[in-house]
């Protein structure tokens, strides 16, 4: 308990905990349209190739994502990207629930919602940098715990589609990311390890072999995780 105490004084825990809470939110938007795929698929008559599609649409764009947002975080900010990004998503979901009425622009809101999966840079940055390197894979760890989020969807989403309607489900998501959004706002601070780069440093990693091998890693590990996580509610659904 000593060494907690001492790990929290050793950086700033309401920008801890506002990276997990954000992270955590973020990523049961990102898994939110696998956890309605069922609902969506009657509601439009989808073919299990279009349900499929759909469903992998958000997790796509979500790893397109992580690099242009990282950037964005280490030009103007982690908190300011992570705010304008619940921002964008809060958006996406109202959109969702209010002006959705076609499989194109399903497809449209999964790209957006996609935007939630690039919340990895953001959060673990955030969370982890005013921790010194001796706590920092603890700090960074309690952030990377926001993966729970995968839970609040496949959860909460399909009973909240059968009792209120699967519009409900995404403005309830919308109502889920401003507490989020006003915990950041207010408790987060940006930690003192930003370091402003030329673009073409950060491009450098591109050029690293090791950096090419981990990637495929992990589209393998957490790739094949949350790929299967999206798609268990078609699996066991049954019509």
């Amino acid at each position: 308990m000593a060494g907690f105490k001492t790990f929290l004084k050793s950086g700033h825990p309401p920008t801890l905990f506002a990276s997990f809470l954000y992270f955590d939110f973020c990523f049961a938007i990102w898994v939110l349209d696998g956890a309605l795929g069922p609902f969506l698929s009657k509601e439009f008559g989808l073919t299990p190739m279009e349900r499929g599609f759909l469903v992998s649409v958000p997790i796509l764009a979500g790893a397109f994502m992580r690099v242009p947002l990282g950037i964005l975080g280490q030009t103007i900010g982690r908190k300011w990207a992570a705010m304008i990004e619940m921002g964008t998503i809060i958006m996406a979901l109202s959109y969702g629930a209010f002006f959705v009425n076609s499989y194109n622009q399903l497809l449209v809101m999964a790209v957006m919602l996609g935007l939630a999966g690039a919340s990895f840079g953001i959060a673990l940055s955030l969370g982890g940098g005013w921790f010194p390197p001796e706590h920092k894979g603890l700090a960074i760890g309690i952030a990377g715990a926001g993966n729970s989020g995968a839970i609040i969807a496949m959860l909460a989403g399909p009973p909240i589609a059968i009792a209120y309607g699967w519009r409900m489900a995404y403005l309830s998501g919308a109502g889920l990311m401003i507490p989020a959004l006003l915990v950041m706002m207010f408790a987060a601070k940006e930690p003192p390890d930003r370091v402003k780069e030329k673009f073409s440093h950060h491009m450098k990693v591109f050029g690293e072999k090791d950096a090419w091998v981990f990637n495929v890693s992990y589209i393998l590990t957490f790739g094949g995780y949350i790929g299967l996580t999206n798609l268990l509610p078609t699996f066991l659904h049954f019509e």
